[in-house]
């Protein structure tokens, strides 16, 4: 069920809450995708990995009142695709979404980014998805940033291939992204990561 957190989660949440944010922090928060990457060794500033393993919008709302009461600068969130693995619909993830960025706006000061989803790799993947599906629920998140004046960022596009499929040189598994694949992701939020006020 809903409530049947992982040990991986509790013991990340449960250190997440030990460890203090303030109103100068870049958050990124989300999934494996988000987990997996080495971003203050990318971007070269701190960045506080708020990625868990697994994560879904549902998991996302049960932990985000600690990430913003301390309201920090930057938000950077990536989050659905593990939805879509659990047979989430597109309206139940956009709904989620919305739970997610109504509690956000509670903070105005904090910059909040929405990175699309990312496509997978059906050749490659146990993770079977539709990357039309999830176009199509990039393209809704697009509409629902404008709608919260919060900024989208497309990644979805720059790692696909001709066949909208995840591109093989970014990944081994067809979902989570290899060095290369982080590269892109850094190449295109970098302006938005580093931007002076």
């Amino acid at each position: 069920g809903k409530n049947d957190y992982p040990a991986y989660y509790i013991h990340k949440k449960s250190q997440f809450e030990k460890l203090p944010i303030t109103n100068s922090d870049i958050i990124f928060l989300g999934d494996s995708l988000t987990d997996e990457g080495e971003w203050s060794e990318l971007f070269g500033v701190p960045i506080k990995n708020r990625g868990i393993s697994g994560d879904t919008t549902d998991r996302i709302l049960n932990r985000l009142d600690q990430i913003i009461e301390s309201k920090p600068h930057k938000i950077f969130l990536t989050i659905g695709i593990n939805d879509l693995l659990y047979n989430s619909s597109s309206e139940e993830v956009i709904l989620k979404y919305q739970s997610i960025l109504k509690k956000l706006q509670l903070t105005p000061s904090t910059k909040v980014f929405i990175t699309s989803i990312l496509p997978v790799n059906n050749t490659l993947t146990r993770y079977f998805q539709n990357n039309h599906k999830i176009a199509e629920i990039n393209f809704k998140l697009k509409k629902l940033a404008t709608d919260f004046n919060y900024e989208f960022i497309d990644i979805f596009t720059h790692l696909t291939d001709e066949n909208h499929q995840l591109d093989s040189q970014y990944t081994s598994d067809g979902l989570h992204l290899n060095g290369q694949g982080y590269l892109i992701w850094k190449k295109i939020v970098a302006k938005y990561v580093i931007a002076p006020e």
